[in-house]
């Protein structure tokens, strides 16, 4: 049975577009041009990584509390859930 699984994100707006970052996953990252396009890699790139995660037989860290992850200028925080 698959379970529904959620990190916090940092969606960062640039010059370049769209930045996506996990701070409880390295490694993990993804941009594109706009938040919805962003959104939807975001949701993809977390699926790949912890499916790669599980084939590695490397356990999943514990999700950081959202009040405990700071956020510079043009950054916003979103959760993003997959099923694995």
């Amino acid at each position: 049975m698959k379970e529904l699984v959620v990190y916090p994100a940092i969606f960062e707006k640039g010059s370049f577009g769209v930045a996506v970052v996990f701070p409880d996953l390295p490694g993990c990252v993804t941009q594109n041009e706009t938040y919805a396009k962003a959104f939807k890699n975001a949701k993809e790139a977390l699926h790949l990584h912890l499916s790669g995660m599980i084939e590695d037989g490397e356990p999943f860290p514990e999700p950081s509390e959202l009040e405990n992850i700071k956020l510079g200028q043009h950054e916003a925080l979103a959760l993003i859930e997959t099923l694995i």
